[in-house]
């Protein structure tokens, strides 16, 4: 069972625009440092649940948000895995 999803952007600009467009629609979406599994990059991820991730791709595909990659996380015990999506 998927736990929450985690998408991350180009920089930290494209994060902040993210999280400002879905908070305007009232939308439940946590910015996070990225996580290591996912990149060596500093930088922003968006944390967010499957309602919110409904949201997410439709805005992905109408070219308001734009994302580098999405994954899905699953916790294992204490072991965080994380799996890639299509952003479709």
């Amino acid at each position: 069972m998927i736990d929450y999803y985690v998408a991350t952007f180009y920089s930290t600009n494209y994060a902040l625009k993210c999280e400002k467009i879905l908070k305007q629609s009232f939308i439940n979406v946590k910015l996070i440092p990225v996580p290591r599994q996912v990149s060596s990059n500093c930088g922003l991820a968006a944390r967010m649940d499957g309602e919110a991730l409904k949201a997410f791709r439709g805005l992905c595909q109408e070219g308001s948000i734009e994302a580098e990659n999405l994954y899905s996380v699953v916790k294992d015990g204490k072991k965080l895995i994380f799996t890639p999506l299509s952003r479709e």
